[in-house]
């Protein structure tokens, strides 16, 4: 896709969509995905889009467009009406050799299967899934194909922890770092001031380093596992670090709980972290530790049907608490 610029009918939800696309590392298969569906050719690039076929002229016909005097030409520019019907007119620089003109004969060829419609606008069209209109669905089909999305049992384990939606999308941003640090905001093109971490402003303000690598964050972290009563060494890398966060040995429901704790601390370490920076309160380990607790506990209580054991029990044994809950 050129940029969109170039073209005065690109809508402005076709521009956010494709920066979206970019800007979230997913490649060029976005591009894959969409054609454009000629009307009067006032609109399209005859070799840089894509609109015959499934690629541009530009790579079909290397050769061709080397020899062409205007590459940026529209389609509307390369011939003319003519009694109604649309006649085209390539142009060359020089004189073409013998082995050039079947070339030629091909890119005629495939031209005559193009019908410009006079006073119809060039649109674009999505090429995924057959009705030629954009679906989520079918995005996320594409990106299946591509190999871009990369599936495994952490988002399963995710999606049954006992909290509230808002609570597993945090979660589910830092583990796709999408969750909007001043790292990601600078990346975005968002100006952010200085990149580095609020907590501590000696490094940059990464989703890794704001949730597992800050001094303040790895002290939220030892003072949960404290609480737990165990003690191992955390990953800094989100994926494993998730994946660790349980008892090989227990059950289900209670990794369901360790991962719940989890999805509880990296939701208080972001509200602690944006209450800093919009509140302009002061870092406090121990009260994000205290709410962890307090926010799990009222998870746990609200979601299982016979967690009935008291705060105060769930603050002094909490691993006695996990086993309750079914």
């Amino acid at each position: 896709m050129r940029e969109e610029e170039k073209s005065s009918r690109c809508s402005l939800w076709w521009k956010d969509l494709k920066n979206v696309w970019v800007s979230e590392g997913w490649g060029s298969s976005f591009e894959d995905g969409i054609s454009w569906k000629v009307g009067d050719g006032k609109d399209v690039l005859f070799w840089e889009d894509c609109w015959l076929g499934q690629d541009t002229l530009k790579r079909v016909f290397p050769r061709l467009f080397s020899l062409c005097p205007i590459k940026d030409a529209k389609v509307a520019e390369i011939g003319s009406w003519s009694d109604g019907v649309w006649v085209w007119h390539l142009a060359w620089r020089r004189s073409l050799f013998e082995w050039e003109k079947p070339l030629v004969d091909q890119l005629y060829q495939a031209l005559l299967e193009v019908r410009l419609v006079l006073g119809e606008a060039d649109r674009w069209v999505w090429k995924v899934g057959g009705l030629q209109t954009f679906s989520v669905s079918s995005a996320y089909s594409l990106l299946r194909r591509d190999g871009e999305v990369v599936f495994s049992s952490t988002y399963s384990k995710l999606w049954s922890c006992k909290v509230v939606p808002s609570a597993l999308v945090i979660a589910w941003r830092v583990l796709e770092n999408k969750i909007a640090t001043r790292a990601n905001l600078e990346r975005r093109g968002v100006l952010v001031g200085s990149p580095l971490c609020c907590l501590r402003g000696k490094e940059e303000e990464s989703y890794r380093h704001l949730f597992f690598d800050c001094r303040f964050a790895w002290r939220v972290w030892c003072l949960c596992l404290e609480w737990l009563g165990v003690v191992f060494v955390s990953h800094i890398d989100p994926m494993l670090n998730f994946a660790q966060f349980g008892m090989c040995q227990s059950s289900k429901s209670v990794n369901e709980v360790w991962h719940t704790i989890w999805v509880g601390v990296v939701g208080e370490i972001w509200i602690h972290r944006n209450f800093i920076i919009f509140n302009r309160g002061v870092t406090d380990a121990s009260e994000v530790c205290a709410r962890v607790q307090a926010k799990v506990w009222s998870y746990i209580n609200a979601r299982s049907r016979f967690a009935s054991f008291p705060f105060s029990s769930w603050c002094m044994v909490p691993l006695e608490c996990m086993r309750m809950v079914v």
